[in-house]
């Protein structure tokens, strides 16, 4: 059944420190050559209803790694919003933002702003520019949205943002309802894993793990499954470790699942821990459960006796 968890149980930057960092509304992700004003005037637009965004215009300190400061902006940010351009689609660097907003299983809203451009601004672009090269150009897929586009932004609904097409304010009214829906979930989502990302740069260790009322609404959310309508994102394999580290931590290192397999099935062990893993379940086993310095025996023995259950791969 569907839920929704209540924003007031977001985590305090007071109780962990470390985490006094700023969450986004939204990542925007465009094209320069192609969409740089209409980049603008969505962020002022978002901005006006009170949204944070991140937007490279406006938040990337002079004298800083500019490719970490993307990545870090993605990984904070609620949704990713695309700007569907020819030069959004045909840019190395969109490309990696887009695998980044993947891999961390971002609420990914792409939006159409320019489907192809015309030889005239072409030429604008490249007053230089020859009638070989601009049919090398088109040839390539350059010059058009659709050629050369990410599937996972072809597969997902497109808001129409059209200039001269489509109406702005409409457009970008359903915009807002889009980032309004389950927006406590998502937001849920980006705060979990900015934990979980700093748990795992520190080795894992078990102090950066969630305890208390922090660790029981994890638990809740990790618990949520809509059943009767697509979720807004998905945990990743990531969040649902940490959630269930900081479990198994709470519970003296007791564990409801063992699993024993043979090395030649590490592949299938890892998906089936990562599967119970996702239903909120802790699981025991020898890549990640024994201890430096212990003896690998002693360390099967323990974890047999501190689970619920044994899980055999045959």
């Amino acid at each position: 059944m569907t839920e929704n968890l209540n924003a007031a149980t977001a985590y305090s930057p007071f109780t962990y420190p470390f985490l006094m960092k700023t969450i986004f509304d939204a990542f925007i992700s465009y094209g320069r050559a192609d969409s740089l004003g209409f980049g603008r005037k969505l962020y002022d637009r978002l901005r006006e209803e009170g949204l944070n965004i991140w937007f490279d215009q406006n938040d990337i300190p002079l004298g800083v790694d500019f490719q970490n400061q993307i990545d870090d902006g993605i990984e904070k940010a609620d949704n990713f919003l695309f700007i569907i351009a020819p030069h959004s689609i045909n840019s190395p660097y969109c490309a990696k933002e887009i695998e980044l907003a993947i891999r961390r299983n971002k609420r990914i809203i792409p939006l159409l702003h320019v489907e192809e451009i015309d030889r005239h601004l072409w030429q604008q672009r490249k007053p230089q520019g020859t009638d070989e090269e601009w049919e090398a150009y088109k040839a390539k897929g350059l010059h058009s949205h659709f050629n050369n586009m990410h599937q996972a932004i072809r597969k997902i609904n497109w808001v129409y943002f059209r200039e001269g097409i489509d109406d702005f304010d409409k457009s970008f009214t359903g915009l807002l309802e889009l980032l309004n829906r389950h927006a406590d979930y998502v937001e849920k989502h980006t705060q979990l894993l900015v934990k979980a990302l700093d748990w795992e740069r520190q080795q894992k260790q078990n102090r950066w793990l969630l305890v208390g009322d922090e660790k029981k609404q994890a638990e809740a959310w990790l618990k949520i499954h809509f059943n009767s309508e697509q979720p807004p994102c998905v945990p990743t394999d990531l969040h649902c470790e940490y959630i269930t580290e900081s479990i198994k931590n709470g519970n003296n290192l007791m564990t409801q699942v063992f699993i024993s397999y043979s090395e030649r099935d590490r592949e299938t062990m890892e998906k089936i821990r990562n599967s119970l893993r996702r239903e909120s379940l802790t699981v025991w086993t020898n890549t990640t459960d024994v201890q430096t310095g212990e003896d690998f025996q002693s360390a099967i023995d323990r974890g047999i006796e501190q689970t619920d259950n044994g899980l055999k791969n045959k």
